[in-house]
């Protein structure tokens, strides 16, 4: 026997498409530090990445591509 998916009352939805899977976001004026450590035979491996934003991060809908920012603050609240 099949149950139906639960109902998720939080669930992202784009009020463009309806597309409740995939999204995308975009920051402008990012500061991106990477530290590498040399390898004895010359190459590098990323020991640490760290980055910091500046500007404004916008959130999009990677379905249809429409500007979902005024999400975002939910969209932020719900990354574990």
């Amino acid at each position: 026997m099949s149950y139906p998916e639960p109902n998720v009352a939080n669930l992202l939805k784009c009020p463009y498409c309806g597309n409740d899977s995939e999204f995308f976001e975009i920051t402008d004026d990012v500061i991106t530090t990477t530290h590498y450590i040399q390898n004895r035979d010359g190459s590098f491996t990323i020991s640490e990445k760290s980055s910091q934003a500046l500007g404004d991060v916008k959130l999009f809908c990677a379905s249809c591509e429409e500007d979902l920012s005024t999400l975002h603050q939910r969209f932020s609240e719900m990354i574990f």
